[in-house]
């Protein structure tokens, strides 16, 4: 992650799941409720079932946890001593040099997200399907949306990886994204995504990717990190859940309360 102090590297898998925890509370704390049933009415979900809304809820964490996908691959070479430990993993192309991290976030779930179960019909514009839609808004997190990826890449999703780097890497991406959905329970994809609820998505995940990229809240989860398996990503995922309404109460982000005020 940038900004860290000299020598010390934030695992992906953590900061995907950090990005769900705050994006939780952000649901629970921050949108108000006519926000959550625009949310929920725009997946063709019921906003007066609360199932329907538990389950909108998922989807915008998941969605927030898959944001940052595409550091598997160059980005990570952003940090050399820790790359320099990737020996096992195949040489990244050099194509791949010239695509931000959002860019290739963007094309790593136009691939992905059909398999998925998300409706992926229509190669042009408008962009209509729920994954077209959502890995646009995903790539764009940093606040630029990038073009639909090229039709070959839309058509053929098996030439993502020799344009991002396959064999481990693609693994990896996979790996990373039934993480994420698995950690909110594997929600079902919706059939349609509207415009309305893309925007308020769009803002939920910038939102969430913030609080949770405060350095001073990094530099505390590293103090627990130790080798990298199931039982360490398991309880980085339940200290990421603790903290998610802390960051969002202390950034002032609750809804906001009225005092009823006697007229005098």
């Amino acid at each position: 992650m940038d900004g860290l102090p000299d020598g010390l590297t934030y695992p992906v898998f953590a900061h995907l799941l950090d990005t769900v925890a705050v994006c939780l509370a952000l649901w629970d704390l921050h949108l108000s409720e006519g926000q959550q049933r625009i949310f929920t009415a725009g997946l063709g979900l019921d906003p007066d079932s609360t199932a329907d809304r538990q389950r909108a809820r998922s989807l915008l964490a998941c969605w927030a946890g898959w944001h940052d996908l595409g550091k598997i691959g160059n980005f990570q070479t952003l940090a050399p001593a820790a790359f320099a430990l990737l020996r096992r993993y195949p040489v990244l192309p050099s194509a791949a040099r010239g695509l931000s991290h959002g860019e290739c976030t963007q094309l790593i779930l136009a691939a992905r997200l059909p398999a998925y179960g998300y409706d992926s019909t229509g190669d042009g514009l408008p962009v209509a399907s729920p994954a077209r839609r959502l890995a646009q808004l995903l790539g764009g997190h940093h606040g630029r949306i990038f073009p639909q990826p090229h039709r070959d890449y839309l058509r053929h999703p098996a030439l993502v990886p020799g344009l991002l780097g396959g064999g481990r890497w693609e693994e990896q991406r996979a790996a990373h994204l039934m993480v994420v959905a698995e950690a909110v329970g594997r929600p079902t994809p919706p059939q349609v995504l509207s415009v309305e609820t893309a925007v308020l998505a769009g803002e939920a995940v910038v939102l969430a990717d913030w609080l949770a990229s405060q350095l001073t809240f990094v530099v505390d989860q590293l103090k627990h990190l130790g080798a990298v398996g199931p039982p360490v990503v398991e309880a980085h995922w339940e200290r990421a859940l603790a903290a998610g309404p802390r960051l969002v109460e202390t950034a002032g982000l609750g809804l906001p309360e009225w005092k009823e005020t006697p007229l005098s």
